[in-house]
């Protein structure tokens, strides 16, 4: 039987708090993150090896390795869970495993929504998907109850010493990684990103749509050129949008209101670029911003160094849906048949890479 921990994560008044279940102290959270560890006994999060002693001099009290590499995930998913507004648990199923870990790449973590629904009650748009934490927030209830509405999986390898890649992971809270390190609650941060809703259901390679029915995110990608929306477009022109670089536009109007202190990567109209490289980087094309913004964002496909700050992700959680207000979002949208589906087109893949200018790991 595997050793399963689950956590309850909420940002508390005044405090930054990790609580086990059924702790009274549980109060006044905005939205309650429950961390499913899906680890068998010593491996994983729940790695019996000795701490990490740069991490514990960042502020990771953790008493050993596994416990270090939960501590850090419960503090990032604690910075999410005070930015959004649901009376629904949002369950993320997370596990360490081995990766892709090479002497100038290694894939960091992969994180997406475990189930998919449409048309529930209380749904804003209708015939629309939405992401199972999401679409839970917003019906206020659960749609899958017994499954995690998450899947997210991170590296193993990187702190692996027969791993050729020359970087471990920092499980410090600070924000300051030493020399070396990768920030694992910056990748965690990400990773929570696309499970929340940062991500497309498209199939890339075709164009076409999860069971031929937009989802929520891609109502605003625009192809610019064109002026065309995802929805709008046939699979071709979705594909071709897809590769379309520097053309492919964040369109949502919360976005677009917070972008004006990008230098580069943002349109005069105030629309943000999307990454959309040609050829496509499966895993990772469309489904984050533009590697050509500057200052770097959270929500960029490699990892650039340490950052506890979603920055433009927040305002794009606002368009695709979610309240970081006590109120709903309340664009109409009739409901009808309550319909949902397994899974949503995969998790998205972060990557930490010793090539190149932009994409280095910091």
């Amino acid at each position: 039987m595997q050793d399963r921990k689950k956590l309850l994560v909420a940002l508390l008044v005044a405090s930054v708090t990790a609580v086990a279940l059924g702790d009274p102290g549980l109060v006044h959270a905005q939205a309650t993150i429950v961390i499913d560890v899906l680890d068998g006994p010593g491996e994983g999060f729940n790695d019996p090896g000795a701490p990490n002693s740069a991490s514990a001099a960042g502020g990771n009290a953790g008493t050993t390795l596994g416990d270090q590499r939960f501590v850090a995930f419960a503090y990032a998913a604690d910075i999410w869970a005070g930015l959004l507004d649901s009376s629904q648990a949002i369950v993320v199923g997370a596990t360490f495993d081995p990766l892709l870990c090479e002497a100038s790449t290694a894939s960091l973590g992969a994180a997406g929504t475990n189930t998919v629904h449409r048309d529930f009650t209380g749904a804003p748009v209708s015939n629309t998907w939405y992401p199972a934490a999401l679409a839970n927030a917003l019906a206020g209830a659960d749609l899958a109850p017994g499954n995690d509405d998450i899947d997210a999986f991170f590296n193993s390898a990187v702190d692996d010493a027969a791993c050729a890649f020359p970087k471990i992971w920092y499980y410090g809270l600070d924000g300051n990684p030493p020399a070396g390190t990768i920030d694992f609650v910056s990748v965690v941060l990400h990773e929570l990103g696309h499970g929340l809703g940062f991500q497309t259901f498209v199939d890339l390679s075709t164009g076409t749509r999860l069971n031929d029915v937009d989802d929520i995110f891609m109502l605003w990608l625009e192809n610019h050129p064109t002026g065309e929306f995802f929805p709008e477009m046939t699979d071709a022109a979705r594909v071709a949008a897809s590769v379309n670089t520097g053309n492919l536009h964040w369109a949502g109007p919360d976005v677009i209101a917070q972008s004006s202190g990008l230098t580069s990567g943002r349109h005069p109209s105030g629309h943000v670029e999307m990454y959309a490289p040609d050829p496509q980087d499966p895993g990772s094309s469309v489904s984050h911003f533009s590697t050509s913004l500057s200052p770097d964002e959270l929500m960029e496909p490699s990892f650039t160094g340490a950052t506890h700050d979603v920055g433009l992700a927040a305002a794009l959680m606002q368009d695709i849906g979610w309240s970081t207000s006590s109120s709903l979002k309340t664009t109409a949208g009739p409901a009808s048949d309550g319909s949902s589906s397994d899974g949503g087109g995969g998790g998205s893949c972060f990557i930490a890479t010793m090539i190149g200018s932009h994409n280095n790991a910091q």
